[in-house]
């Protein structure tokens, strides 16, 4: 007998608020999926024989239930739903989507990107400074309507605000940055430059930059570069991540 490697049976409509970020969640970090609309109708109660029994090429054949290591609902309004009964009458893991994502997330520090959010190369300016520097950061954001997620082997993990909104306590998931991030660099705008410092007070002079190209996006620019310096990235590092934004200047 070989046993299938770890997939997911999704049951979830296809409408659900924060089923798309959800989505590419799983593919980035290669978590094996399928899906179904939680709707009794697509599955008779009398399919009930154990697909670990079955011979695998019946199995493979299979259009109603694929073979799946674990079961994972998007509520907690589904304790009739005929698809949790065939999963317990098989034996299959289950638990709901939260539950998850708290596990997805258990050892990792996270951090939340503030929307709107100024993007570079199409990524979050936070993210895109952090890989930069050999962070190697995990991101999840939104752009034109469509999530994305990039999953990399550093300790962080960017995450868009509106992310799972009302699904989950966000305050909940991962780890706390040691002991919290503390904002302490604060800035100056200048009238063609922009001073940072490592204090609120103006001391501890770390360094200037071109003021920031879209004025729209500029305090917003400025207030994640200052986070940057607080997480620990060097001004050198900071530099050669925005230094094509003012290459032609």
């Amino acid at each position: 007998m070989v046993w299938p490697k770890r997939k997911i049976q999704l049951v979830a409509s296809s409408a659900a608020s924060g089923i798309d970020g959800v989505r590419a969640v799983l593919r980035g970090v290669q978590l094996e999926f399928c899906e179904v609309e939680p709707i009794a109708e697509d599955l008779c109660e009398s399919s009930s024989e154990r697909w670990m029994e079955m011979p695998f090429a019946d199995m493979t054949k299979s259009s109603q239930w694929d073979p799946v290591t674990e079961l994972v609902y998007w509520s907690d309004g589904l304790e009739e739903n005929l698809w949790k009964k065939k999963a317990l009458s098989q034996g299959i893991n289950q638990q709901p989507i939260q539950a998850l994502i708290h596990n997805i997330l258990q050892d990792e520090l996270v951090l939340w990107i503030s929307e709107p959010t100024v993007l570079i190369e199409g990524r979050p300016l936070l993210g895109h400074i952090l890989d930069m520097a050999g962070f190697e950061p995990t991101i999840v954001w939104q752009n034109d309507g469509k999530w994305h997620c990039v999953q990399k082997q550093g300790s962080y993990w960017l995450i868009s605000e509106s992310w799972l909104d009302g699904l989950v306590d966000k305050s909940t998931l991962g780890r706390r940055a040691e002991p919290g991030i503390n904002e302490q660099t604060t800035w100056v705008v200048r009238e063609t430059q922009v001073d940072f410092y490592h204090s609120s007070e103006g001391r501890g002079y770390l360094g200037y930059l071109p003021r920031w190209p879209e004025p729209i996006e500029e305090l917003r620019a400025y207030h994640i570069i200052a986070k940057c310096f607080d997480i620990g990235v060097s001004w050198l590092d900071i530099k050669l991540a925005l230094g094509s934004l003012w290459k032609n200047q």
